[in-house]
């Protein structure tokens, strides 16, 4: 959230994002334009569920985004077990780019 200057991590949904196979299909989809945004808007709610200390073990490019910020985990609600209720006040709305969907 570059308002916020917070990082929001979640794992990845791979029934929205397919993971290439290997370097070379990702080198190949990259030049064919398969990881740039598209027009699909897919909505899910989203809890955050602890803060992280390091990103590092996240790969170079989330730990150098993410650096200096405060880094929170997210999770899917529906994984989520029990009821949990809270208020939001002043709630923001994080939108973010998985493969050809924009998710909010």
């Amino acid at each position: 959230d570059m308002n916020l200057d917070r990082c929001y991590i979640i794992t990845l949904n791979t029934s929205i994002v397919m993971p290439p196979r290997d370097f070379q299909e990702f080198l190949v989809n990259i030049k064919a334009g398969m990881y740039l945004p598209q027009t699909y808007l897919v909505r899910e709610e989203m809890m955050i569920t602890e803060r992280m200390d390091s990103t590092s073990d996240l790969g170079y490019y989330i730990n150098n985004l993410c650096k200096d910020k405060d880094t929170y985990r997210l999770q899917r609600r529906e994984t989520i077990l029990g009821m949990q209720k809270r208020e939001a006040l002043n709630c923001h709305k994080i939108r973010h780019f998985e493969n050809k969907f924009v998710v909010e």
